[in-house]
């Protein structure tokens, strides 16, 4: 049976943040300044008529565009709008762009859990953008406005084995576990150790494409639990859960099963 509007179920996008452009040959930065992202597929809906009357309805798979608007960019972003700086503080306009790549954050609220509920972390591949007119303005009295620059974006897709080449995908980070969440973010935004990149979707795959790890802790007095995303460990009621995808035997007779290391499952004795 349907339900509508259930209170654990009421979300909502909003909000943008964690910005990250990627320059091939640089260091991965930051970008401070980000005000928002304006996606479009560019896709496109025909209508096929036969007699006056519509026999087929179809809609082709678009292409992935955007525009970027900031108050500031990172110097470096220079190179990507044709703008590189060419000796220290020297910058000559009018020049071939570069192709980058960019990430950035986009929050999911709960009616029920407050505005920071959930993300979702985007990756555009290959981009190439131009940068829109820049309105210069003397200052108003006291109070200074800030210029806002806009980047319009094309971008060449990448391909992901079984799927159709695209140049944005999205992680939603809703149900995952904490440790591929954080495995995750390791990838794209590096920590002291692993230095931040742009991660091959091929890889994102085969890290997501059975869902993430479930730990199954033995506690030694005949009752186990366990840790895993929404995926793998549904819960079915307040006192009940169902397990997916764990390395197991099938039941016997008796509805006993053996639980083992192998593939997402995890065991520990505790």
């Amino acid at each position: 049976m349907l339900t509508w509007d259930p209170p654990d179920q009421r979300y909502f996008s909003h909000g943008l943040d964690r910005g990250v452009l990627f320059i091939p040959g640089r260091e991965a930065m930051p970008w401070n300044g980000l005000q928002g992202f304006d996606e479009n597929s560019a896709a496109a809906t025909t209508l096929y008529y036969r007699d006056g009357v519509i026999y087929l309805a179809d809609a082709d798979a678009g292409d992935f565009t955007g525009q970027i608007s900031a108050i500031f960019y990172p110097r470096q972003f220079g190179e990507c709008i044709g703008i590189p700086e060419v000796a220290d503080g020297f910058f000559a306009d009018g020049q071939k762009p570069k192709r980058f790549g960019f990430s950035y954050r986009t929050l999911i609220g709960s009616g029920t859990k407050g505005d920071m509920f959930g993300y979702e972390i985007h990756l555009v591949y290959n981009c190439m953008a131009s940068i829109g007119q820049r309105s210069r303005r003397t200052i108003n009295g006291s109070s200074p406005e800030p210029t806002t620059f806009t980047f319009d974006v094309v971008s060449t897709p990448v391909k992901l084995t079984g799927f159709r080449p695209t140049a944005h995908f999205k992680i939603d980070t809703r149900g995952m576990d904490d440790s591929l969440i954080a495995e995750l973010e390791t990838l794209i935004y590096g920590d002291d150790v692993i230095p931040t990149e742009m991660p091959d979707p091929n890889v994102l795959y085969d890290m997501m494409n059975f869902g993430s790890a479930m730990i199954v802790t033995d506690h030694g007095d005949g009752t186990f639990s366990v840790e895993g995303s929404q995926e793998n460990v549904p819960m079915i009621d307040d006192d009940h859960f169902q397990l997916n995808n764990i390395n197991a035997t099938a039941p016997d007779a008796a509805g006993h099963y053996v639980i083992s290391p192998g593939g997402t499952t995890t065991v520990v004795v505790g």
